[in-house]
């Protein structure tokens, strides 16, 4: 059980935190920090009383220390709440929003939270109910749409990219599952047995063990970082000239595996990033999402396709 002393009200909470910090700190700061799990709460006779010894382990904690910098930098008015930096990267990205990486979408939760029928201090009022319609005229990757399905909404997303309406399509299609996933079997076994008439499998296994032994022998962990960072070894010299050392193995591979790099043509991102083997896979692969009869799940498909392209 805390000490009496150390155990605060929230408005007391929030004139120690003022201090402490030497900024201003709200009660509905303080509120935060318990409705997130970032501090615990005690009930005493009714009140809800903190732990100041929780407020300073937060305060010069990572995530704090963050907020406070945030802060510092764009304003006391600053809602952290929709930082949503308490959630795991993978929840930040749940389900569908995983499909494709897209540079600058929203994050789901961020969009739920303007969508959903919940008010706080900041969200004053509900904007949206079930059955509404939503539109999003610079749709992206179809993060808004996704969420407005979820809540009950109707949405319509428009893009001038055709890729983006590519994917927010994918991810707001009905689909066949058992369907979906009898073609993925299907699609994973043939390729399977592709590769495994090719020399690129045991070319990679080999590349892989000689990079994890040339690892082991160069940089060996936690010795290289501690000389590095001390100055016994210049990082950048020596990484480049291993990097040298160890393309030399690379190459008596590739010879050795008959491996060939380079394709015919350099029209298209598969031709320049992709060595020739790697290209025939994707392109095997394509062949048999095109013979799917069913729309939706080629459409599925072809995303992973599209998005190489």
């Amino acid at each position: 059980m805390e000490e009496t002393s150390e155990l605060l009200t929230i408005k007391q909470a929030s004139k120690w935190a003022s201090q402490y910090l030497r900024r201003n700190v709200t009660p509905s700061n303080i509120s935060y920090l318990i409705q997130y799990g970032r501090i615990k709460k005690v009930a005493n006779n009714g009140d809800i009383l903190v732990s100041r010894r929780d407020l300073v382990n937060y305060y010069e904690s990572y995530i704090g220390k963050r907020e406070i910098d945030w802060r510092r930098r764009l304003g006391e008015d600053l809602i952290w709440t929709l930082s949503f930096d308490y959630l795991k990267e993978s929840e930040r990205t749940k389900h569908v929003h995983r499909l494709h990486p897209y540079k600058g979408k929203f994050i789901p939760q961020l969009v739920e939270y303007f969508l959903d029928s919940h008010t706080d201090d900041f969200k004053k009022e509900v904007y949206f109910n079930k059955g509404d319609i939503i539109l999003d005229p610079f749709c992206g990757s179809g993060t808004t749409l996704v969420q407005a399905n979820e809540l009950g909404m109707h949405a319509i997303g428009i893009d001038v990219s055709s890729f983006n309406a590519l994917i927010s399509n994918v991810k707001i299609s009905k689909y066949n599952l058992p369907e979906l996933y009898n073609e993925m079997r299907r699609i994973t076994s043939a390729l399977r047995q592709f590769i495994s008439h090719s020399n690129t499998q045991e070319f990679e296994s080999t590349l892989a063990e000689a990079l994890a032994d040339f690892n082991n022998r160069y940089f060996p962990s936690p010795d290289f970082k501690i000389k590095a960072r001390s100055g016994e070894i210049n990082e950048n010299e020596y990484g480049q000239a291993k990097a040298r050392e160890f393309e030399r193995i690379y190459q008596a591979f590739v010879h050795i595996y008959n491996i060939q790099l380079k394709q015919e043509k350099r029209d298209t991102f598969l031709d320049k990033w992709y060595i020739k083997p790697i290209r025939q896979e994707i392109d095997f692969v394509r062949s048999l999402i095109e013979q799917i009869q069913d729309t939706n799940v080629m459409l599925k498909w072809s995303v992973y396709y599209e998005s190489s392209q």
